[in-house]
């Protein structure tokens, strides 16, 4: 699958000899990975946006919403306010042991639903990766990863 600079979508302030706008690109493949996985999760009341919190939590928890902000490279008062709304849907709550401050753990909802997303989530990734071949989804996989400085 071979798509000419020249046919990507402009940025709004480019000149048409600029090369596509990468912002762009990123934003709109974003959204429809997005919009998959959301479409994917819906019966069970949770966003894309969330399993990766949620994940966290049931890998490092208790955990504090400063290293879940740190490790999804978030603002925490982004975490703040998924926090919160897990907390309200009965997913996660603040540990009684907390300090100073406040780490999060699931509860047994929370642990639940983590079991049911993890087929779906794998379900999904392999829908969209195959949209690849091989040696696309080790590129892709790669720029990501050099992108973000991993």
């Amino acid at each position: 699958m071979t798509t000419e600079v020249n046919s990507l979508p402009q940025c709004a302030t480019s000149a048409p000899s600029v090369p596509a706008c990468i912002n762009l690109q990123m934003l709109r493949t974003s959204h429809f990975v997005l919009r998959t996985y959301d479409d994917a999760y819906r019966a069970l009341g949770v966003r894309a946006t969330q399993v990766p919190v949620l994940g966290i939590i049931a890998r490092r928890g208790p955990v504090t919403i400063r290293a879940i902000a740190d490790e999804l490279e978030s603002e925490r008062s982004v975490m703040s306010r998924k926090l919160k709304v897990m907390v309200d849907s009965g997913w996660v709550v603040e540990d009684a042991d907390s300090g100073k401050e406040k780490t999060f753990v699931l509860t047994e909802a929370g642990e639940e639903l983590v079991t049911q997303l993890a087929p779906i989530r794998e379900a999904v990734q392999q829908r969209l990766m195959a949209r690849l071949t091989q040696q696309e989804q080790q590129l892709l996989l790669s720029l990501c990863g050099k992108l973000t400085g991993e």
